[in-house]
């Protein structure tokens, strides 16, 4: 067995907290301030590298990809989150009690296989959920590794478990799965649970119970299982059991589960998960792409990020940052933090190795097209901010407008916040959420700002209820077909709507880009070859 760090007893922050050797033995509760001073990391540009020969400043420049991390507000909600459950999590499960053994004895002898058919709503279940290329996974990772993985206790000879990660395999195998929880405890712990519970003949239901129980005997404090989305893939209702089964295991043994995961989750979620959605006491983390500032000249989280990004230059003389640029690096990665640094480290090391260490736009437009265009699609699909085109990638999130509100018209409470806030504040946030509910009654994206604007200039003083309701009456006529002046009007206020490999979006200001792009993408026609 891997020899593990000896438990060291802080003084209960609160009371609850009081002769709790699992929750006093974890580093004190952090502040945001400190939270954010853990989480970043910026990797050190030394002045001497930047004298070094191109290919050998290129390995240095790969720093950027692996150890970048900017904590924003999301990491700071989402370590509070995990702290709270973590601790929430140990408050029935005190080793310094009688009642742990007996706890320990009544999972040995609960049937789990019965019990995942029908799995309860209990509130330590959570997720986080976002786009595939956001961060998500490596915030989690980094939150978790603020703490020790093990803690183990003398006086109770007792081996902690405080965090395992579990990634759910690409054929979204549930017997795979278990798999891996067993050889992610056997790497924290030095134990052997894999042999002794992995067999050629084992069966992804009897391995439950075994998961339960190892993760009962070393007191797991949180279990995050990443890319939980795969799970689709499982054939015979496997992800449907699995699904409960987590769940069940925060209701037998109280371990908080979260999820981690693309917004191809939430099909999973819905049918199975969807009261214990409701009831989770830490609520489930949308984890969007960066955003950008609404005024000009404010920092926003993409600002904020990508001026510390910019910083890390191995070149002699510095490319200055320009808001020309800034908003070329949106344009081509639409707040995605994975896609924006490995944008950056590939045109700084073409810049290097070119001999010409600047990066401008013709740079950044050569390096999108030529080496990034597996995403063109994506890019596209976000940028067109149309929620039908962006569902087709199961990886994308859907437009924020959509996700503000996600079931307005049967919530009342949500309508009735509006009132407390500020008039002009109160103004923008009922057309948004106007739009949003237009949208849901499956008025057109293009169409619904312009409905919303009508109807507000029309009744500026009605609720939304209401609104709807003036909207609904509208619709009920029968409207004389427009004249060609409100027919042109109308035109005019819709947004462009953009198709994949639409040219609009793939044409570049330089002639000689331009036709090279074009031609790639089979635009263009050798003449020559018909002749």
């Amino acid at each position: 067995m891997i020899k593990l760090p000896l438990a060291q007893y802080r003084e209960a922050e609160i009371r609850e907290y009081e002769g709790q050797p699992l929750i006093n033995a974890l580093p004190p509760i952090n502040s945001p301030q400190d939270t954010a001073r853990m989480l970043a990391r910026f990797p050190k540009v030394d002045e001497a590298e930047k004298a070094l020969p191109a290919h050998i400043r290129r390995h240095a420049m790969m720093r950027i990809l692996d150890q970048f991390l900017y904590p924003t507000k999301s990491h700071l909600q989402l370590e509070q989150m995990i702290s709270g459950m973590i601790r929430r999590g140990y408050l029935s499960r005190n080793i310094a009690t009688p009642d742990y053994q007996r706890n320990l004895d009544d999972v040995g002898h609960t049937d789990f296989n019965a019990i995942v058919r029908n799995a309860g709503n209990e509130a330590l279940v959570s997720s986080v959920i976002g786009c595939s290329g956001t961060g998500k996974s490596t915030a989690v990772e980094a939150i978790l590794k603020t703490y020790p993985q093990a803690i183990y206790h003398p006086e109770y000879q007792h081996a902690q478990l405080v965090w395992l990660k579990v990634e759910c395999p690409h054929d979204g195998s549930v017997k795979s799965l278990c798999t891996n929880f067993f050889r992610a405890v056997d790497d924290a712990l030095g134990t052997d649970y894999q042999a002794l519970y992995v067999k050629s003949r084992s069966s992804a239901e009897s391995m439950l119970g075994d998961i339960a129980r190892v993760s009962a005997l070393h007191s797991v404090g949180v279990l995050a299982i990443d890319e939980i989305q795969h799970l689709e893939k499982s054939r015979f209702g496997g992800a449907v059991k699995m699904l409960n089964f987590f769940v069940t295991l925060t209701n037998v043994i109280k371990v908080p589960v979260l999820f981690i995961g693309t917004p191809k989750a939430l099909e999973l979620f819905q049918p199975t998960m969807r009261s214990a959605r409701r009831a989770a006491q830490f609520g489930s983390l949308d984890w969007g792409r960066f955003a950008r500032a609404e005024n000009e000249g404010a920092d926003g989280e993409w600002e904020r990020f990508f001026k510390r990004l910019w910083k890390l230059q191995w070149f002699e003389s510095p490319t200055p940052l320009s808001q020309e640029i800034m908003d070329l690096f949106w344009e081509y990665t639409q707040g995605i933090a994975h896609i924006a640094v490995a944008l950056f480290y590939l045109s700084q090391a073409r810049a290097v190795v070119a001999g010409r260490e600047v990066i401008d736009r013709t740079l950044v437009n050569k390096v999108y097209q030529e080496e990034l265009a597996m995403i063109h699609p994506m890019i596209a699909a976000l940028r067109s901010g149309l929620e039908a085109t962006i569902l087709q990638y199961a990886d994308l999130d859907v437009p924020r407008e959509s996700l503000r509100a996600q079931s307005s018209l049967q919530s009342a409470a949500h309508l009735e916040s509006f009132d407390q806030e500020s008039p002009a504040e109160a103004k923008g946030s009922k057309r948004d959420s106007l739009v949003t509910i237009l949208v849901q009654m499956g008025i057109g994206e293009d169409i619904a700002p312009t409905v919303a604007d009508q109807a507000l200039s029309e009744c500026p003083n009605d609720d939304l209820f209401e609104l709807v309701a003036h909207i609904k009456h509208l619709e009920e006529r029968k409207p004389a077909a427009p004249s060609p002046k409100v027919r042109s009007r109308t035109k005019e206020k819709s947004a462009p709507v953009y198709l994949e490999d639409d040219l609009r979006l793939i044409r570049d200001d330089d002639s000689e880009e331009c036709y090279q792009t074009l031609k790639a993408r089979g635009v263009i026609i050798e003449i020559s070859s018909y002749l």
